[in-house]
């Protein structure tokens, strides 16, 4: 018996540490891909590697491809990754003549500074936002922000307060970071629950940052588009819904089917470019500049009602 109570007492102690350490690891620094010093191998032409100042004298690392139609897009990348996650997306809108920065969040890849996903990581993108505005290829009332999980849910927090982001698409973005943590250690209730809670309260406490399903309607009257892939095992649906359902217009929810979280340009290779280059082409290119744009009508659209036509 007692044999017994300690196995499932061990069992118990594995699933915790487990826990834990899966949270901890979204603080932790990997080192950078080699592929971050070669952007001749990315496949754009030209990419520029560049740097421009983060929060408190850091600096951040970053790609640029040169815009040919005076609009541009910042990109950035969620968890355990770095810049050269989101090359899929700065193909696309490459060739589709807008300028891409896409850059490494601090402590990712080759960007200096410390994992804190608060206001460094906030800074760092309205650093993102000066840099692009102040580029002689690009009109500063044409630039737009696409960002996945993580990186989506900072986005949502600076495009709420800053109107310099003309038009926003969030991919697989978390709607309350505390909420999604019990929910992906839900499967062994308190003994999973817990030690991720624990950890994630020891590096970071989201209940003291804003969150996007408490921001998002701000993004209004500015364009918004919601991207998950319908299997998403990381962010659950009803976040997403519950994200669309809070948003103001004009506002429109893409769920892939099939695509997990992220991958949306390999199960849905036509389709997805298609969908990013139409958003970003009417809501920076067709729309004129102006503080008040009028909002076209809500839309919800599963791939399924797209005509013709990735993390």
């Amino acid at each position: 018996m007692i044999a017994i109570v300690l196995a499932v007492l061990a069992g118990l102690a594995r699933i915790a540490l487990h826990s834990y350490e899966v949270v901890a690891d979204d603080f932790d620094q990997s080192p950078p891909l080699p592929l971050l010093q070669h952007p001749e191998q990315v496949g754009i032409e030209p990419l520029e590697s560049v740097r421009f100042p983060g929060d408190n004298g850091t600096h951040l690392a970053a790609w640029y491809a040169p815009s040919k139609n005076r609009a541009a897009v910042i990109l950035v990348h969620g968890t355990n990754t770095d810049r050269s996650s989101m090359v899929p997306e700065m193909k696309i809108l490459s060739a589709a003549g807008f300028g891409v920065l896409a850059f490494d969040w601090p402590g990712h890849g080759s960007s200096e500074g410390s994992i804190r996903w608060s206001t460094p990581e906030r800074d760092a993108l309205t650093a993102a936002i000066n840099w692009v505005a102040a580029r002689q290829d690009v009109d500063p009332q044409r630039v737009g922000g696409l960002g996945f999980s993580m990186g989506a849910y900072l986005m949502a927090q600076v495009a709420a307060t800053d109107q310099r982001l003309r038009a926003v698409m969030l991919l697989a973005v978390p709607s309350d970071y505390t909420d999604l943590t019990h929910w992906q250690h839900r499967k062994w209730s308190v003994f999973s629950e817990l030690p991720a809670t624990l950890a994630l309260h020891s590096f970071w406490n989201p209940d003291e940052e804003p969150r996007p399903i408490d921001v998002i309607a701000r993004i209004s009257p500015r364009a918004l588009e919601l991207i998950r892939g319908s299997n998403d095992q990381v962010v659950p649906d009803y976040m997403i819904q519950a994200l669309y359902a809070a948003a103001g217009p004009p506002k429109s929810l893409w769920i892939v089917p099939g695509a997990n979280h992220g991958g949306y340009a390999a199960v849905a290779p036509v389709e997805y470019p298609a969908r990013v280059v139409k958003f970003f082409s009417e809501n920076l290119l067709q729309t004129p500049p102006t503080d008040t744009p009028s909002p076209p009508p809500t839309t919800q659209t599963s791939s399924q009602s797209i005509p013709g036509s990735r993390g």
